[in-house]
């Protein structure tokens, strides 16, 4: 009986890491085994002097952390006027993900 118990539990804990997402960058396509992709969000077209970045992270879909705030990251740059806005995100096996935020823009 403890055999099949153990199996059981085996695999339960083996289809969860192959059939659940747990941590998902939450936008755009995502990938079985892993994801990387850049989403533009908003453009402008205008030249810009100053960019910025900043991630949310996730683990395991049980903790996530970080600021990816427009206000934030204006705030650490210095840009008063945002020209372009774009989206990373990056995922793998449902372990981690995480979002990025880049805007460029001027004072």
């Amino acid at each position: 009986m403890n055999r099949v118990l153990s199996f059981s539990i085996l695999l339960v804990l083996i289809s969860s890491l192959f059939f659940i997402h747990c941590a998902s960058p939450g936008f755009g396509p995502r990938g079985f085994l892993y994801t990387k992709t850049k989403i533009g969000i908003f453009g402008t077209g205008e030249n810009s002097k100053r960019r910025a970045t900043s991630c949310v992270h996730s683990l395991l879909g049980l903790l996530s952390y970080g600021d990816a705030s427009l206000e934030f990251l204006k705030s650490r740059s210095k840009i008063q006027n945002v020209t372009e806005t774009n989206w990373t995100t990056f995922a793998i096996l449902g372990i981690y993900a995480n979002l990025c935020v880049e805007i460029s823009g001027n004072e």
